[in-house]
């Protein structure tokens, strides 16, 4: 089921909508299973829903927080690429369509109870994403210039001409997180100061209270990922808790729940959507 660029990763999870990693965590459970290969879940703001993507970010499909009523509400390329609510019944999504051999991407708003897309903003070539997020300064420029951002944002300097992936603002809008390639996960403060490194990882996902995160480890043969385990990490002390250290999961990329008791992943094995609860 592969899906995403290989990069090798470690470290990292979080839980609790308290400053306190999981004391306990349930067995990976499948949330949706489905005869499209899914991926990449993203719970809506309320956790009342959750909206998974397709193979390539084909397509965007909707299903209630318990896996049931699953619609598909976009067929288009590119749709679930970093796709966001913008509401409980609202979808930002950026899918494409080519011209001349030419990849032009525009912003629509997709109401999920009705299935009814609108164009936000008209398809470009040059398309910058901090334009569907709303992103601004040190965030805008690792959104819209990945490789240079290392060269950009002065504290990450040393790392110049290393592409920064990922980039999550925690949910108190203070800190940054995200992967420097080859050089694993990373925050900083939200104006680009005082960055610290969490040692490998990716894909990296906060907990309500902004301090822990929710990491992917991986380890590939140069063709697949043959292993990944989810972490949580504490992003002040560095403290990490693994949580699937136990099961047969490969866990790819993560969500999080709003109140912080349930994280929703990828299964690379099988291409269904499963959960772990935290307590």
């Amino acid at each position: 089921m592969k899906k995403k660029l290989l990069f090798a990763t470690a470290l990292m999870l979080c839980a609790g909508s308290m400053m306190a990693q999981p004391a306990q965590w349930s067995k990976p459970q499948v949330l949706i299973k489905s005869s499209q290969s899914l991926m990449a879940p993203v719970w809506s703001p309320d956790g009342s829903k959750i909206a998974v993507t397709g193979d390539n970010y084909i397509g965007i499909w909707v299903a209630n927080a318990d896996g049931s009523s699953i619609q598909q509400v976009s067929n288009e390329p590119g749709a679930g690429y970093k796709m966001t609510w913008s509401d409980a019944h609202n979808i930002i999504s950026t899918p494409y369509t080519m011209q001349n051999n030419r990849r032009m991407t525009r912003i629509e708003n997709i109401d999920v109870n009705t299935g009814v897309s609108r164009v936000v903003a008209p398809s470009e070539r040059n398309f910058k994403r901090s334009k569907a997020t709303g992103a601004v300064n040190v965030l805008q420029v690792m959104l819209d210039q990945p490789s240079q951002a290392t060269q950009l944002i002065k504290s990450l300097n040393k790392y110049a001409g290393k592409m920064i992936l990922n980039p999550a603002l925690s949910p108190d809008g203070t800190k940054i997180a995200f992967q420097i390639v080859s050089n694993g996960v990373w925050v900083c403060n939200a104006d680009g100061t005082n960055p610290v490194s969490l040692g490998k990882g990716a894909y990296p996902a906060w907990m309500p209270d902004s301090r822990n995160l929710v990491v992917t480890r991986l380890t590939d043969n140069g063709d697949r990922f043959t292993s990944s385990e989810l972490y949580c990490i504490d992003s002040q002390s560095g403290n990490a808790v693994c949580i699937t250290s136990e099961s047969n999961v490969i866990p790819v990329t993560t969500a999080v729940s709003p109140d912080g008791k349930t994280i929703a992943f990828d299964n690379d094995a099988d291409g269904y959507i499963y959960t772990i609860n935290l307590k």
